[in-house]
Parts: C-alpha cells; sequence; structure tokens
C-alpha cells in the first residue's frame, strides 16, 4: 500500500480538506482526566503524553492547551519515503505567518495551523498547485 513519493506529481494533484473541528495541543504526566477514545493523536515524549484533542473535549475535562488548531488534511496517500513535502509546506505557510504543525499518519500527513488562518492556510496549499 505504498502512497506517492513524487513530490512534483504530488504537489501537482494536491488536495486540502479541513474538518473544522477545533483542535488543542497539550501535555499531560498524569492521563486519568482524558479517555484515550477522545483524543485525535497522542505521542509519548520525555515521560508523558503528548496530545492533540478537540478544543471542546478538552476544556470539558479542565485540561489546560495550546491553540485553537484547525487540521488540514493532505488529501492525498503520500509514502513515508516522500522527501520534501513537509518542507514545501511548512516554507509556504512560514512566508504569510502560518505555524505549521506537521503529523505524518500512514495514509495521509496533517499540518495544523491556527484555526483563524485555516482558510489563508488552505488557499497558500492549493497554490502548490502551480509552482
Amino acid at each position: 500500500m505504498s502512497g506517492s513519493t513524487d513530490l512534483k506529481e504530488t504537489l501537482k494533484s494536491l488536495k486540502v480538506t479541513c474538518d473544522n473541528v477545533e483542535y488543542g495541543f497539550t501535555s499531560l504526566e498524569d492521563t486519568s482526566k482524558v479517555s484515550r477514545d477522545e483524543l485525535l493523536a497522542t505521542f509519548q515524549e520525555d515521560g508523558r503524553l503528548a496530545i492533540i484533542a478537540p478544543v471542546a473535549y478538552l476544556q470539558s475535562q479542565g485540561v489546560d492547551y495550546e491553540g485553537p488548531f484547525a487540521r488540514l488534511t493532505i488529501d492525498l496517500h503520500t509514502s513515508l519515503e516522500l522527501v520534501g513535502l513537509t518542507a514545501v509546506i511548512a516554507t509556504k505557510l512560514a512566508e504569510h505567518g502560518v505555524s505549521a504543525n506537521v503529523v505524518a499518519a500512514f495514509y495521509h500527513d496533517h499540518v495544523f495551523v491556527q484555526h483563524d488562518l485555516r482558510e489563508k492556510a488552505i488557499d497558500l496549499l492549493i497554490s502548490l498547485r502551480d509552482s
């Protein structure tokens, strides 16, 4: 089930979707406040659990977080061996003051951007088709 490994072809067919959920990032040592079923993503680091979850859920549990962020999905199955996509995306967004917190999953890359800049970020990423 390998995905695309050609950067130019990937950029030409780039499709970006957004689920319009507000997400927060946090890191917890004590995870008893949260249910893993409610979390979008986790990563074990430095003896803590880094979490990405909907802001509404984090607030309901009284968990402090950074955000809100929007999740933009690169809606194209890319290979984990594709070279340069993250760099191109991050550079394009950085040139316009948009953060790029990238999470590579198995089928898609997900870019978390400031929630209020999500439409701008989508337009910027779609413009990569013509580059």
